[in-house]
């Protein structure tokens, strides 16, 4: 039988012993854009201009691309014009997406529609996306030539990619 003595020079004697613990996690990279729909422009004489809202949220920096289908507002059976009549209606774009880089920022970028074919790109550098986007659109009015009557439409692709 251990006496009180024994027991305090076991407990002296033992250096104890210690674990550490690790707890680890990942958070995927996770990016999203919404929104979009129709904008009548009506009658297309004189520059017109459209705003629009879109849902954006990006939890790692990155990269929007904006693509237009036609270059401009389009003739929808003869974007190419007919005799002495225009086709295609150009149009600027401009954006602006709310970020954090860590403080409160905008991103901004301007493109014409004939940029857009091949796809023009707003990139975020090191921030991240904070809220809606909006980008508005400006006709160009092509001078001294006049439009094909008829429907004109483009549409308008966003693209988000993370950059990781």
């Amino acid at each position: 039988m251990a006496t009180t003595a024994n027991a305090k020079e076991s407990a002296a004697a033992f250096d104890g012993v210690s674990i550490n613990v690790v707890f680890a996690g990942h958070i995927t990279a996770k990016c999203s854009v919404g929104g979009g729909g129709t904008i009548s422009l009506g009658e297309l004489a004189g520059d017109k201009q459209a705003t629009a809202r879109f849902d954006v949220g990006c939890n790692v920096p990155f990269e929007m691309i904006f693509r237009s289908a036609s270059g401009g507002i389009a003739h929808a059976t003869r974007p190419q014009g007919e005799g002495p009549y225009v086709g295609l209606v150009p149009y600027r774009l401009g954006v602006t997406v709310p970020a954090l880089s860590p403080l409160p920022t905008q991103l901004h970028a301007d493109f014409t529609s004939n940029q857009m074919i091949a796809g023009a790109s707003l990139n975020s550098g090191d921030a991240i996306a904070a809220g809606g986007g909006e980008i508005r659109l400006q006709t160009e009015m092509t001078q001294g030539r006049d439009l094909l009557a008829g429907q004109y439409v483009d549409s308008i692709t966003i693209v988000i990619n993370p950059r990781v």
